[in-house]
């Protein structure tokens, strides 16, 4: 069979609502040489349903499989659907998302035109629901970069120098997006280098860690092709209690410190450089943090700690234990310095609002 250029993997569960707008914004693409991989992680809806009456419609080149249970997250369907793909290039889509109709067609160009592993856009759109359905509104969206808002722009394809250094150093002033839904991704390249996603919270934060230390073609470039919907009953919109939060990501935490520990020791390059390493830890580490900061606000450092212990119980863990409560000590005296000067600059705002009411009443 002929391999097509590219391999859409899409991570299905319980979509019902979305997937239908998602098959069909890969249907309009004006490039048509792809396959589509869903790996349904266990739905309980009818997502399945509908992903199968497509069928017909993508001419065979719809594949649907299926993990053995739910697995909780997008990593595991996701390395499901790699080995199952035979593209050149790799897409991740997720279910309830869109891309735009020249998607495949701008990104594949690029990625050969410029022969690199990765084609990675710096912007994506970012609509609500409501937009989203709307087509005038849709063609006024403005792309959106949540790291970086509008302070550094690409003006066109620009490479990542093959410096594993300077690539870090890059990735850790955050001006780098690190979801792979916006990456063409060189399958090859993925093989030769084992890169899997892990089973836990931002798992293709360090997916894209390790692409970058390994892809000696890496190319970012200005083209907005992903639209990620906002969407109320999303997981990261689900309203969690205090120690909900430190499981989710505190579990998140200790998975994604062993995935990146594991990465290290493939590479002999991080023998030597211990303190990139702790660079791309710390990076994770406050990323995990900065998900339950307003527990912070409301718990006692007490309770938090004691959350903390529970996860992370110690003896051949009591190194990492440590650093991450190094990490929390560090990251609370951060807020309630934040919330100082909030306080002072609000104390302010009330003085000057005091006095131009002052000046009115004088007036």
């Amino acid at each position: 069979m002929k391999v097509p250029a590219v391999s859409v993997i899409i991570p299905l569960y319980n979509a019902e609502k979305y997937i239908g707008d998602c098959l069909d914004s890969i249907l309009a693409q004006t490039f048509q040489n792809f396959e589509v991989i869903v790996v349904d992680d266990c739905s309980t809806d009818n997502s399945v349903k509908i992903v199968k009456s497509y069928e017909s419609k993508f001419g065979g080149r719809l594949k649907i499989s299926k993990t053995k249970k739910n697995s909780g997250g997008a990593g595991l369907p996701r390395n499901k659907g790699i080995e199952i793909s035979r593209g050149e290039y790799l897409s991740f889509i997720d279910p309830d998302d869109a891309i735009t109709p020249t998607a495949f067609e701008e990104l594949y160009s690029l990625a050969k035109n410029f022969n690199v592993d990765v084609v990675h856009c710096e912007k994506h759109y970012y609509p609500t629901r409501e937009e989203w359905q709307q087509p005038k509104l849709r063609k006024n969206l403005k792309p959106y970069n949540y790291l970086t808002k509008e302070h550094r722009v690409l003006s066109g394809p620009t490479f990542l120098i093959y410096d594993i250094e300077k690539r870090i150093l890059e990735f850790n002033k955050r001006w780098i997006l690190w979801s792979v839904c916006l990456q063409l991704i060189r399958r090859e390249f993925i093989m030769k280098n084992k890169l899997r996603f892990g089973n836990f919270y931002s798992e293709d934060m360090l997916f894209t860690m390790c692409e970058i230390c390994c892809a000696e073609r890496y190319l970012l470039v200005p083209n907005v092709t992903y639209y990620y919907i906002k969407r109320e009953d999303s997981a990261t919109n689900k309203e969690l209690q205090a120690e909900q939060y430190v499981k989710q990501y505190v579990g998140a935490l200790v998975r994604g410190f062993e995935y990146l520990d594991k990465f290290f020791n493939c590479h002999a390059f991080f023998n030597q450089r211990i303190d990139l390493k702790y660079i791309l830890f710390d990076f994770f580490a406050q990323g995990m943090f900065n998900r339950f900061g307003d527990i912070y606000k409301k718990s006692s450092a007490h309770s938090l700690d004691q959350f903390l212990r529970q996860e992370i119980p110690s003896g051949k863990n009591a190194a990492l234990l440590a650093f991450i409560m190094n990490l929390a000590a560090l990251y609370r005296l951060r807020i309630r310095r934040n919330q100082k000067y909030f306080k002072q600059a609000q104390a302010r705002i009330n003085e000057l609002e005091n006095e131009i009411r002052r000046l009115k009443n004088e007036e």
